[in-house]
């Protein structure tokens, strides 16, 4: 995870989340893969105000859960920072993601970055093309912009 990604999750978390009550958290691909010292979101998501549960398709540091099969409830907020740039057909993929999650979505992807694949590379979004992404998956808007070298997604249902 890069520094930038991890000021823009924590950004969320301090804008959208600090009201006073707590949280659960799924982080979909949350394995950690290299990068910023081994630091990752579970950091800004701690007990007792928040539950976080880090999912991946692959066992790894950072997971909780393996697979998306492994995912047994709904929680309030779902979280994914540099994933869906690792997607076949992301606006699929935001669909089956509404069934995890009853408030908000937060989705950080890079627009500009050197191919990485894990195990492929497809995609970079800039905020038009989020924005039209969470109208395909019928994710309510509430903030898309872009920051650096990244976009980010706010949304609920």
């Amino acid at each position: 995870m890069h520094t930038p990604s991890l000021n823009l999750m924590r950004a969320f978390r301090d804008k959208y989340l600090m009201n006073g009550r707590g949280y659960s958290i799924l982080d979909v691909g949350s394995r950690w893969v290299g990068g910023a010292g081994g630091r990752t979101y579970r950091e800004f998501f701690q007990p007792p105000k928040f539950k976080y549960v880090g999912m991946d398709i692959e066992a790894g540091k950072n997971v909780d859960v393996v697979g998306y099969e492994g995912i047994k409830e709904v929680y309030d907020v779902l979280i994914s920072g540099q994933t869906m740039e690792h997607l076949k057909h992301p606006w699929e993929w935001l669909v089956s993601l509404k069934q995890y999650f009853s408030i908000y979505i937060c989705i950080i992807a890079p627009n500009t970055h050197k191919e990485h694949r894990h195990p492929l590379d497809t995609y970079r979004y800039f905020p038009d093309g989020m924005r039209d992404l969470f109208e395909y998956a019928g994710i309510k808007e509430l903030e898309i912009y872009l920051a650096d070298e990244d976009t980010i997604g706010i949304g609920t249902k």
